[in-house]
């Protein structure tokens, strides 16, 4: 699931399994066929270098990456020469056999538990699809479609979807795949908003159908009433990819109050993408640049060039500004079981986050090497994620400090003096501030794993949904903590989960002083427009009566009063 929101006509694209033929052939046809297989594959590769230089313009190096691998399926010499003793042994046509080879290897790798082996399957069957159709003479017919189209089916390739996007589709629907799955990165880096239906049928949305497409609760509404379009326009607006370009028409960044408070804005990188040459532009930080989204793009961890050079783009890209790079971030729950990560009961209390890091110690000093030699414009921070125990910032410290001396050993350049922050995502770390804080530049609440950790609900489980709220007074009461533990130490704070971006907290957190917001890119605009309408001197009797408040309901309905109240003032920028 991607998320996002998409309106448009339904396309159905589901073409069954493509037939081909056994022929038999002649010792000399068989040559011939090895010859066009030949060819075939250089044509694929030349198909594949395109799409991967294509990649690489618009969502940087590592997303291109996909395409690297597919080039290298296609050039596998060891796969290609076994194909080729075959068509000479059976005498049969080259596209049958390659065939042959694909499904007998692509069989058990499908029913792998392991999403990574399946994410190979579907690589080696979209290069496999393209090699087949070279050598069928009938490449495919370019599929014609009218803009903003939904496009549905049962899966879409990295390539399709970038050939699509040029096309101006609105999003896809597709039984296959999954939210780390190639097809779901690219669409991701490109906002397209994707839903999966596992039990999605050619008859459940027919070609020509008016649909909503819901990335963000992934779901499919088929001809839409008028108060569904009206409810879902209303949600484009506010959360739709194209508000991003709206940033440039922000008169003053940071924005300011309407007595005259500056409040830093900062924005979530989650994949690279188009956003960020703007967010560049109109020197807006990133306050939490995700990095584990080079390993969920192959469920392997990246070496260190590989991430020095994304590292060192994104940090020249922003050198009027800053970046604070979050170093890996990942546990069970976003991945599947394997050697590195197994399988665990309880995923949220398990080993995510600082541990696996300081437990994979080659990982981990990889990451900041890599982190570390981009840091030469002194633009780079460093964020350490769910940190609990003073030792587990120790540790992080030493690790550090033997980097630091082995790269200058090596004449290496970097930022001695780069700043290192942790999340405050847990209630022990704001229990431990006055011990944490002084041993560290920097401080960011993660308001997401705050909040399911202090009410004991899992952000992700439907059945105790209603038990999950930022807004309950134990969560804002650590928040309040954490700023004013934060403010003793003299370290900034900033907020930079999902609540960073939510227009009913904004005051909340200019009263308590919060030093940054890093949110959502597609939220900056409404965030900003609407700080112009506040006046700092009305919040501290908000905040008082917030921290008063027995129920997140009564939080939630002082705030909502307070943000109406601004709505219904014309919006002006200062």
């Amino acid at each position: 699931m991607v998320s996002g929101i998409a309106f448009g006509p339904a396309r159905l694209v589901w073409p069954g399994d493509m037939h081909i033929p056994e022929i038999t052939v002649t010792a000399i046809g068989a040559t011939e066929q090895i010859k066009a297989l030949e060819k075939a594959v250089n044509e694929t590769a030349g198909e594949l270098r395109e799409l991967r230089d294509s990649a690489s313009k618009k969502m940087g190096g590592p997303v291109s990456k996909i395409f690297d691998a597919q080039l290298m399926i296609a050039s596998d010499q060891d796969f290609l020469s076994k194909v080729k003793n075959d068509i000479k042994s059976r005498r049969r046509n080259a596209a049958f056999i390659y065939d042959d080879h694909v499904k007998r290897t692509t069989a058990p790798l499908k029913s792998s538990g392991d999403a990574y082996i399946r994410q190979m399957a579907q690589d080696i069957e979209a290069v496999a699809d393209r090699i087949v159709t070279h050598l069928s003479g009938n490449n495919k017919k370019k599929l014609e479609f009218e803009p903003n189209t939904v496009l549905v089916g049962r899966s879409f390739t990295p390539g399709e979807v970038l050939n699509y996007r040029q096309q101006k589709v609105a999003g896809f629907v597709v039984k296959e795949g999954g939210p780390n799955s190639h097809m779901a990165l690219i669409a991701r880096a490109l906002y397209l908003p994707v839903v999966i239906i596992i039990d999605l049928t050619p008859s459940d949305i027919k070609t020509g159908s008016d649909i909503i497409l819901d990335g963000i609760d992934g779901k499919v509404v088929v001809s839409p009433t008028k108060e569904e379009i009206a409810l879902y326009q209303n949600l484009k607006k506010r959360l739709g990819p194209a508000l991003i370009t709206r940033i440039k028409g922000l008169k003053k960044i940071p924005p300011e109050t309407r007595d005259g408070v500056k409040i830093n804005i900062g924005a979530n990188i989650t994949l690279p993408g188009p956003a960020e040459d703007i967010l560049a532009e109109c020197k807006i930080p990133v306050g939490l640049y995700r990095s584990e989204f080079m390993y969920l793009s192959n469920n392997r961890f990246p070496d260190e060039e590989t991430q020095y050079e994304q590292y060192e783009l994104v940090a020249g890209k922003f050198a009027g500004t800053s970046v604070t790079i979050r170093t890996f971030d990942l546990g069970y729950d976003k991945l599947s079981s394997d050697a590195v990560w197994p399988l665990e009961d309880n995923p949220a209390l398990g080993w995510r986050g600082i541990r696996p890091m300081l437990d994979m110690k080659d990982v981990f000093k990889q990451q900041v090497r890599a982190i570390l030699r981009a840091s030469t414009r002194k633009n780079v921070r460093i964020l350490v994620p769910m940190v609990a125990d003073l030792s587990e910032v120790e540790k992080t410290k030493k690790l550090i400090a033997q980097i630091k001396f082995s790269l200058k050993k090596k004449r290496i350049p970097f930022d001695e003096n780069i700043p290192l922050g942790i999340m405050v995502e847990i209630p022990a770390a704001v229990l431990m501030a006055d011990i944490l804080f002084p041993r560290v530049d920097f401080v960011a609440i993660g308001t997401n794993d705050l909040t399911q950790y202090t009410l004991a609900a899992d952000r992700k489980n439907s059945k105790v949904a209603g038990l999950y709220n930022n807004f309950h007074p134990a969560v804002l009461k650590l928040i309040f903590e954490t700023v004013a533990a934060a403010k003793r130490h003299h370290r900034p704070v900033s907020v930079c989960g999902e609540m960073a971006g939510d227009p009913v907290a904004l005051p909340f957190f200019i009263g308590i002083k919060v030093d940054s917001l890093s949110m959502s890119p597609s939220r900056i605009v409404d965030l900003s427009r609407m700080i112009n309408k506040i006046d700092t001197n009305s919040l501290p009797p908000l905040v008082k009566a917030v921290m008063a408040s027995p129920t997140a309901e009564t939080v939630i309905k002082r705030l909502e009063s307070f943000t109406n109240a601004l709505e219904s003032r014309k919006t002006g920028q200062h």
